[in-house]
């Protein structure tokens, strides 16, 4: 047995547990765990872990695999590959075994020196070179650099609202398509706060934690587009690649494409090739960004419009059945549209988007949506989040929505584990950081909920869902005169409150059956979280809410309080 932190790895029976509750983990991450676990703080190369792990013999895609099981251990573990507690990366040479390991339960004998060091010294100098070839390869601290697009500037005569903005969406989808194991990119609304800054390269990368950034300009003058970009380190402010790219008709459609490569070939990384990525019609693409800047602007029955123009017009253009897909689900969540007719919807372009682009991360995404929240398939769910995770460690995405999951599942920390992941990714967003507080609330840590919403309303001091996060951490705490506080500020009133307690008991009670009253009529699209929702705790045993979530599926999981 080998016991580290809360931890338990049991190789008589292949089981992970954590506080003596079993942790579902498929064999080959278990196998891995145990490898590296059982020779803490020592490297282990990935040639190594390939023969302890899959074998001699065995033909499958290795790197592609070993990433998985690793994201799949340190999902277990909730573990945080920037912050290791267990999992330490050491890049473009393996992995080592970082926590504390109970001595007396570790039952191993201290490792001998071992032949294999010399051949892992040579593997390790021919690492150095194939880093070298790589172009001003990833920071020692991380193995996967992250790049930036800042918002392009329209340069056009006459200015479009969507232009622009579509430009830097589309180049950020195709740039996440440069072999996401080894470049990150980091996610639209974080990069949008830069639009028309005159900060710094070096002080933005720092802000965003991004190696490198792409800027640029793009003009239109009748049907000519001309696009300018940049590639930059922000370690020291060079320009890596420099260009500019003019086109006329059908052929402005593909610049995306074309800056992505460039950029791919300045980094030295493969990009993965997906025909479907590119509109082939210009009214469709059109349609395409008007419908995806509606949605940025949170006007989402005009993107459902525009986008199922861009479907109708180009049915073979995966991007614009993945966005109609966004679109409708943020209409069915906001109870603009039936969960079923939502449900219908979505289901058509998923299925769309995994046969036009199946291994574009997105699709599998919003096929794992699909099966979440609407079909509370949850297996399913867990099979696409898995692949859209193995195809893009950093969708943002998937990610969350993989992260409430694991929580309904009662795995909190592991839960809260995915969502900061998705976070990282979108690192100046307040809407990204309130996603963390809202993670702990249902996992009942009020106190770390708190902190994560003082961050947002650190970043954007008018957020008021950063209000609500802190007024509802408070009141499921305890402490009614804080939450109370909370929504003052938030609401800039002052309430006439003589008991706080019993003003909040009341209305807590007040919301679970209202709640209970709707979702007999007609179950939410949040229906999948209502096993974990500490508001809807005054429900738990009443019959019909049980009956209610035993039909969906849907289990009361009640997280340890801290």
């Amino acid at each position: 047995m080998i016991r580290f932190g809360p931890f338990e790895l049991d190789p008589g029976t292949s089981e992970l547990r954590r506080n003596g509750e079993p942790i579902p983990l498929a064999p080959q991450p278990f196998r891995l765990l145990l490898a590296l676990a059982g020779h803490p703080g020592e490297l282990l190369t990935r040639e190594e872990l390939r023969q302890r792990v899959w074998g001699e013999g065995t033909f499958v895609d290795f790197e592609r695999g070993l990433n998985f099981c690793i994201l799949q251990v340190r999902t277990a573990l909730g573990d945080d590959a920037k912050n290791p507690q267990f999992i330490e990366t050491l890049p473009k040479r393996g992995y080592r075994f970082v926590g504390k390991i109970e001595p007396e339960a570790v039952g191993l004998k201290p490792a001998a020196p071992r032949r294999w060091r010399i051949a892992a010294a040579a593997a390790g100098l021919l690492l150095v070179v194939f880093a070298i070839a790589w172009q001003r390869s990833a920071d020692p601290a991380n193995a996967r650099p992250m790049i930036a697009v800042l918002p392009f500037d329209d340069l056009s005569a006459t200015r479009s609202t969507y232009l622009a903005d579509g430009m830097t969406e589309e180049l950020i989808t195709h740039l996440g398509r440069i072999h996401p194991q080894r470049l990150g990119v980091i996610a639209r609304t974080s990069v949008l706060r830069y639009a028309g800054t005159k900060k710094d390269v070096r002080d933005i990368g720092r802000e965003l934690g991004a190696r490198y950034v792409v800027e640029g300009s793009v003009r239109r003058e009748g049907d000519r587009v001309r696009v300018t970009a940049q590639l930059i380190d922000t370690n020291d402010q060079t320009h890596l690649w420099a260009d500019t790219f003019d086109r006329s008709g059908g052929g402005a459609l593909g610049i995306q494409e074309d800056v992505a490569a460039r950029i791919a070939g300045a980094l030295r990384v493969e990009i993965l090739d997906e025909t479907a990525l590119t509109a082939r019609s210009e009214p469709a693409h059109e349609a395409y960004l008007r419908g995806r800047h509606l949605w940025q602007d949170n006007q989402f029955a005009g993107a459902v419009t525009e986008l199922r123009e861009a479907v109708r017009l180009e049915p073979g253009f995966a991007l614009a059945h993945i966005a109609l897909a966004e679109a409708v689900h943020s209409l069915a969540m906001r109870e603009q549209m039936s969960p079923a007719d939502a449900a219908a919807e979505i289901r058509r372009c998923s299925e769309a988007a995994v046969r036009l682009a199946p291994s574009l991360a997105q699709s599998h995404g919003i096929a794992a949506m699909l099966h979440f929240w609407y079909e509370h398939d949850f297996d399913a769910a867990e099979e696409s989040f898995r692949r859209a995770i193995e195809l893009n460690p950093g969708e943002p995405g998937a990610l969350h929505d993989h992260g409430w999951l694991l929580i309904t599942r009662g795995a909190f920390d592991e839960g809260i584990a995915e969502i900061r992941r998705a976070q990282e990714l979108d690192p100046v967003s307040p809407r990204a950081n309130a996603h963390v507080a809202w993670a702990y609330i249902y996992s009942g840590r009020y106190a770390d909920a708190i902190r994560e919403a003082n961050r947002a309303l650190a970043l954007s001091p008018q957020f008021h869902e950063a209000y609500w996060c802190i007024e509802t951490a408070y009141e499921l705490s305890g402490n009614y005169a804080a939450a109370l506080a909370a929504r003052e500020k938030r609401d800039q009133t002052t309430l006439d409150v003589a008991d706080p307690r019993a003003f909040y008991l009341a209305e807590r009670k007040r919301y679970a059956d209202e709640w209970l009253r709707s979702a007999k009529s007609a179950p939410p699209v949040g229906l999948a979280l209502a096993g974990v929702d500490p508001k809807l705790a005054p429900l738990h045993g009443v019959p019909e809410f049980e009956a209610l979530l035993k039909s969906a599926g849907v289990k009361v999981v009640r997280p340890r309080t801290r």
